[in-house]
């Protein structure tokens, strides 16, 4: 009985694990990259800025998870702080809890900036302390763009999108460290000007373009489902394996033991071999040929009825017997 149980268990288990994974391919941005010949002091405030903003706009898409890519060293600190000991056990984080991604998102600012008239952008340039120009410009932003897998590095999609807005400029110069001005949602005097909005635009035409995207399964998905795949092979030859070991246990004829009483008869088969009170077993009655020296050379079955089981042990059982043949220890029973 203990054998069918740990199959049954096996069984569910199995069932169990396969599952389908029919949750939102995951995806993180890349904080961009730009060709410094076309912009010049826009790292880091605009390449985080960017991807922070494409990061807001992909959540809503609906199409992926979208993974935080631009604050892991803080999460990273937050593990750390855990394994420090700054954390109690019930409250700190542990290692191994990220989600692993899909696709990433990649993307190159080839064109950040305006054709301006008469105006100052001093701080345009790294390290020079900052100023604010403002005046009247044609701003214009490009951005090349592409999803990638995370597991293979094969491109999936490719785009380029282009956003322009011509009045008031933004200059990107304005200090934070000594690095170009901070770019963003949160930054209200870049979202108010002409290049933020033209930067609205063209993430808005790459958000069109994502939208109606479809991306195959991931490298990573088809790596974890081969695995799966090699799991459940393993699992299902273990449940055949069982099931033939039962099937042969079942099939193992057991011998009457002993024979207490007229009708009552103790056999060598109990509930290992999945029996239980009131099954039948078919009783033989064994005749050995013998040589001249007395010893067995041929041993034949003869069928003469059946036993009840009454009571069920482990490796025997108590059975009962109503027919005519004086039942003698040594004989056979089978399960029918």
């Amino acid at each position: 009985m203990n054998r069918i149980i740990a199959l049954f268990l096996v069984i569910g288990g199995l069932i169990a694990g396969n599952a389908q994974d029919n949750s939102l391919p995951t995806i993180f941005v890349k904080p961009l990259d730009g060709d410094l010949s076309q912009i010049q002091g826009w790292q880091p405030a605009l390449g985080e800025g960017l991807a922070e903003m494409i990061i807001t706009e992909l959540t809503k898409v609906g199409k992926f998870e979208v993974l935080e890519s631009t604050a892991t060293k803080d999460l990273i600190n937050e593990i750390n702080m855990g394994e420090a000991g700054y954390m109690s056990e019930e409250e700190k984080v542990d290692k191994g809890g990220f989600k692993g991604a899909d696709f990433m998102f990649v993307g190159k600012v080839t064109r950040f900036g305006a054709n301006k008239r008469g105006i100052n952008l001093g701080g345009f340039v790294p390290g020079s302390g900052g100023n604010l120009g403002l005046g009247q410009s044609r701003n214009d932003v490009r951005i090349d763009w592409r999803i990638v897998d995370a597991y293979t590095r094969s491109v999936i999609r490719t785009g380029s999108a282009v956003g322009q807005h011509n009045g008031l400029a933004f200059d990107v110069g304005v200090g934070v460290k000594g690095h170009g001005g901070g770019i963003g949602f949160h930054n209200q005097d870049f979202m108010n000007s002409a290049l933020g909005k033209a930067t609205v635009k063209a993430l808005s035409n790459i958000v069109t373009e994502v939208r109606g995207v479809t991306v195959p399964v991931s490298g990573r998905r088809q790596a974890k489902a081969k695995s799966a795949d090699k799991v459940k092979a393993a699992e299902q030859q273990q449940v055949q394996d069982q099931q033939n070991q039962l099937l042969a246990i079942q099939k193992t004829p057991g011998k009457v033991l002993a024979v207490p009483s007229k009708g009552v008869v103790i056999v060598s088969l109990g509930g290992n071999q999945g029996l239980k009170a009131g099954d039948k077993l078919q009783l033989f009655e064994t005749i050995d040929t013998k040589d001249d020296k007395g010893e067995v050379v041929f041993s034949e079955e003869k069928l003469v009825g059946e036993v009840t089981l009454d009571s069920v042990q482990a490796e025997r059982s108590k059975a009962s017997y109503q027919g005519n043949a004086e039942v003698k220890a040594g004989w056979v029973v089978k399960k029918n």
